[in-house]
């Protein structure tokens, strides 16, 4: 197949990071947002509500992600019906959520060019 001009053929390990956690330096009382699988809007690919929580409550046993992080459902039929959104205007930037996803943070010169 034929790649548009400009394009490179690449493998998602070359231009994401899977499953990034926060910075071990996060202060425990920093607030960031608590997103379920149920606050993403399967039509608009939207975080459509969120909660603030406080970090040390949701540090653990939850999935991390910034804001420009890609969040994808792992499980059916939450991947069927198109449960995924890129990250935004998270309380300071951050967010804990649901075990059911997957991260995918752009990284590296190729992913300025997405």
């Amino acid at each position: 197949m034929m790649l548009p001009k400009g394009w490179v053929e690449t493998t998602l390990g070359h231009i994401a990071a899977f499953n990034p956690k926060h910075k071990s330096d996060l202060l425990p009382e920093s607030n960031v947002s608590f997103v379920p699988m149920s606050a993403i809007d399967e039509h608009s690919g939207k975080i459509v509500e969120s909660a603030s929580r406080k970090y040390k409550e949701v540090s653990k046993g939850y999935t991390h992600f910034s804001d420009g992080d890609v969040i994808f459902a792992k499980i059916t039929p939450c991947m069927e019906n198109g449960k995924a959104a890129i990250a935004q205007d998270l309380v300071n930037g951050l967010a804990c959520g649901s075990t059911e996803f997957f991260v995918f943070r752009p990284e590296g010169i190729e992913a300025s060019l997405l």
